[in-house]
């Protein structure tokens, strides 16, 4: 976890949030007060160091380079920011939210090392026939954890809750063992709130900060070996300005971050703290008349799944081909190349949920993919824990987005479904 340390026995703990904790060196300090020291890599320079002022004796800690600076520029609110996490604190320093990336790329590795040994009980299916694992309930919990050591605690919409696994002995005896080894100190009780905490059901846009967690989307393709990315988002005002997901099955395993105006940057999985950040462009340059547009459809998609994606793709006036993927994975594919088409329709359904799209809607943007809704429209995350303002959620290449969404609403109309409104 995220540096927590304690100065004498019986004293409150004082916590630092730099970076990688797992390297990172606690020296003590005769001094009173400590000294935080950044050494992280940006390609615009340094992170200078900082130095608090002192509460009670604790100690000097040097982070490792972080993995993902790229285009965030550090300056020194941003460290103070960082430092000193309050229950209260409602509104985010931006500038720190390369911390937010180091969480999801540690939890993607902590996931990717427990898909390698899930054992059957911990798979548990859900009334509507989806399956959660105890990876799941676990990922979010440590996420969760952290993110309030570095930034307190505001608002959370996410996925799981305390009926995930709630009543599955053994899934949540795995539960408890993947957080022990993962170092999380809590006791059940503080498990039971964390795995509660992302249960905000309000309006994100008159909220300061709100993030937005699946710990997990894909579930299904976790347990099948197939893709699923751990999905991270911030809402201010209910408007997407971060996000980090974990792409552990795209491009060798990569983690996609991007901040609201900083462009949209790839860091590898397996690069420890010694890699450099890439950064993303998606290509709208007119595709030529031989190229094939690739459509991504659902992995069990149905006959008319399919042939409404290829219908799709026809449209554009070139051969389809289509790419299988679910959850946001299919939106990494068009931000990472692999793809031109991706889309989820609403139809008259009640709505998808915001943290299975929130995070890829600022990645897209900041990549320079097309995204946006049928009426061409943006996508309203900020009315509740669905998207109830919008019909789909298209994401193109190649300067497809048009198309695509009048497409997609013509077939809205023959189907009957209305147009949502935006405002109110």
């Amino acid at each position: 976890s995220l540096v927590a340390f304690r100065t004498q026995p019986g004293e409150p703990s004082e916590r630092c949030a730099l970076g990688r904790a797992r390297n990172a060196k606690v020296m003590p300090t005769p001094k009173a007060g400590f000294e935080c020291q950044t050494l992280r890599k940006s390609p615009r320079g340094p992170v200078s160091s900082a130095t608090l002022a002192p509460q009670t004796k604790a100690a000097s800690v040097v982070a490792p380079p972080s993995r993902i600076r790229a285009a965030f520029v550090p300056h020194p609110g941003r460290i103070r920011a960082a430092l000193i996490p309050s229950p209260d604190m409602r509104r985010i320093d931006l500038d720190s939210l390369d911390l937010a990336a180091d969480i999801m790329h540690d939890a993607t590795n902590l996931a990717r090392s427990a898909r390698r040994a899930l054992p059957p009980e911990a798979i548990v299916e859900k009334p509507d026939g989806s399956v959660v694992t105890a990876v799941d309930v676990a990922l979010q919990v440590f996420i969760l954890s952290e993110l309030e050591r570095a930034f307190g605690r505001i608002p959370v919409v996410a996925e799981e809750d305390q009926h995930s696994i709630g009543g599955k002995p053994a899934a949540e005896a795995h539960c408890r063992a993947l957080l022990r080894e993962w170092g999380f100190d809590g006791g059940d009780a503080e498990v039971a709130r964390l795995v509660s905490a992302g249960g905000f059901d309000g309006r994100a846009a008159d909220m300061e900060d709100v993030w937005v967690l699946d710990p997990i989307d894909g579930t299904q393709g976790f347990v099948d070996e197939k893709h699923w990315c751990p999905c991270l988002a911030l809402l201010r005002r209910g408007k997407p300005v971060f996000a980090s997901n974990g792409y552990p099955t795209l491009a060798g395993g990569v983690l996609l971050s991007a901040l609201d105006g900083e462009g949209c940057w790839s860091y590898p999985l397996d690069a420890g703290d010694e890699g450099e950040p890439s950064p993303m462009r998606v290509s709208q340059a007119p595709m030529g008349a031989e190229e094939v547009v690739r459509v991504v459809a659902p992995v069990r998609a149905t006959e008319k799944q399919q042939a409404a994606r290829r219908e799709v793709g026809a449209a554009t006036g070139r051969a389809c081909e289509l790419i299988r993927a679910d959850s946001q994975a299919k939106y990494g594919l068009v931000i990472l190349g692999q793809a031109d088409i991706a889309y989820s329709r609403r139809g008259t359904g009640a709505g998808n949920f915001i943290w299975d799209h929130a995070g890829a809607v600022v990645l897209a943007r900041e990549a320079g993919a097309w995204i946006g809704d049928v009426d061409e429209g943006e996508i309203d995350c900020g009315a509740g824990r669905r998207l109830v303002r919008n019909s789909a959620v298209i994401c193109t290449a190649r300067g497809l987005g048009s198309t695509v969404a009048r497409i997609l609403a013509e077939r809205d109309r023959s189907e009957g479904v209305p147009l949502r409104a935006r405002e109110g």
